[in-house]
């Protein structure tokens, strides 16, 4: 029995029950087998994503060659037939007879007597028929677009009324797309030549980012980048490139004390304190330990010292004392939507709901509040996202600024890379539209707290 196919069902039957995310999930199932092949490691990953990023799509043509209504089938069959339907529809190089068959010994060794049969049957009717699948007509756009690139429908109607059509289109082309792996090179340790020269010596082929001047595309790695010498020797982080280009709007300087609120794993913390030499102060605050143990594998691997995590809640306006030295600058990588990472993040189609954007846009607001009265005066602060939902960008700032008149938008243009200069709205904020720049979609706004100015 395949070993990528089993533990992609695990991860895919996992995810649907706890909702824990399938790239942690996948993680953890091949730690616990280190001696499995890449290939099986690389085909796992390839299945899960594969399943969750069309799985609109898959459920659609599962009806029409099915004897049971989907809402019937119960989810250890329904995740098979969605495994053998991805592999048949979008792997080629797989057999068609290895997709069904493997399909088949897996419902074997579920407790329903019934499913390793039905499984065969509906996988083999799709073989006969695939060529006669009926989908919605480009007459009735939002069933073209919710089908042929599978996304729940209240999602597209969205898209299709903030941007029309043409560009709904666009985007969900953009994010079915499998993204690039990229980097960041830990400059505390290396530069970037240096890095691609050890990098083609490991088998990969890396690419200089366009934008990120610390950035490097990783073309068709061969396994998982984490797994190679380099990366635990400290020399990179893994982080997308819009991502990168947050901290640098930041600007952090060595010897500064900065406020990282929502800092997960810490992708952005160990930016600040590599372009600040790892001189001054970077406190890391999140809500969830295991993001802070994550974080702190991370800079120890760096060898990064300044990085201070601290667990907490940033919408709590009492996590610092009315007393504490204020911060020089503050970062909020505010928890929203995720619409300009889905691509990265297939999952999120089917975790998403319409009640998620007004939802998150009042914790958001909340979060700036709160960092305002910990920013000094003359202090910079950068709100941030990786949403292109106006709710939670342009609407969250315009909310804030009418509640603060003593704080000003900066243009970010100056603090960017000359290659990224058109990366901005006409407010001077930092913006990124996927289909455009082939980047994640992230917003940025730059902040001064009024008052003498920072350096």
């Amino acid at each position: 029995m395949s070993p990528a196919r089993k533990a992609a069902l695990w991860v895919l039957l996992t995810w649907h029950r706890s909702g824990v995310f399938p790239d942690q999930l996948l993680r953890d199932y091949w730690a616990k087998h280190p001696q499995s092949r890449a290939a099986d490691r690389n085909l796992s990953y390839q299945l899960v994503f594969g399943v969750l990023r069309w799985r609109k799509r898959l459920d659609w043509i599962i009806r029409q060659v099915s004897s049971r209504p989907l809402e019937k089938i119960s989810p250890r069959p329904l995740y098979l037939l969605r495994l053998g339907a991805f592999q048949i529809l979008h792997l080629s190089r797989i057999p068609l007879s290895a997709a069904v068959h493997e399909s088949v010994q897996l419902a074997k060794e579920g407790r329903e007597p019934w499913a390793a049969g039905f499984v065969n049957a509906v996988l083999r009717a799709l073989i006969r028929h695939q060529d006669r699948l009926i989908f919605p007509g480009e007459d009735d756009p939002l069933s073209y677009l919710t089908v042929r690139y599978s996304f729940p429908s209240w999602l597209v109607q969205r898209w299709i009324d903030l941007w029309g059509r043409k560009e709904a289109e666009n985007l969900c082309r953009f994010l079915n797309e499998i993204p690039p792996v990229t980097l960041r090179v830990n400059t505390l340790k290396t530069g970037r030549d240096a890095l691609m020269k050890i990098l083609k010596e490991e088998a990969a082929r890396p690419l200089p980012t366009p934008y990120a001047p610390a950035g490097i595309r990783v073309e068709d790695p061969e396994g998982p980048l984490w797994d190679c010498r380099a990366f635990q020797d400290g020399l990179f982080q893994i982080q997308d490139e819009a991502s990168q280009l947050i901290s640098l709007i930041l600007d952090p300087k060595p010897g500064e004390t900065v406020l990282d609120l929502c800092a997960g794993a810490g992708g952005k913390s160990s930016h600040m304190a590599e372009l600040m030499k790892d001189q001054g102060r970077v406190v890391a605050v999140d809500l969830h330990p295991q993001k802070l143990e994550a974080l702190q594998e991370n800079t120890r691997r760096l060898g990064i010292k300044i990085v201070e995590p601290l667990r907490g809640d940033g919408l709590e306006g009492h996590l610092f004392s009315r007393t504490a030295p204020p911060f020089d600058r503050i970062l909020i990588d505010a928890p929203c939507t995720g619409w300009g990472v889905i691509n990265r993040n297939p999952d999120l189609k089917w975790r998403l709901r319409p009640e998620d954007g007004p939802r998150l846009a009042e914790r958001q607001n909340k979060f700036l509040q709160n960092a305002a009265a910990w920013l000094k005066s003359g202090g910079v602060m950068v709100y941030a996202t990786c949403t292109l939902n106006p709710e939670e960008n342009q609407e969250v700032l315009r909310r804030f600024l009418e509640t603060h008149p003593h704080f000003e938008v900066e243009g970010v243009s100056p603090f960017l890379p000359q290659t990224a200069e058109g990366l901005t709205d006409g407010h001077g904020c930092f913006q990124t539209w996927p289909p455009r720049h082939r980047l994640d979609g992230f917003f940025a706004a730059r902040l001064r707290k009024k008052g003498s100015s920072l350096p």
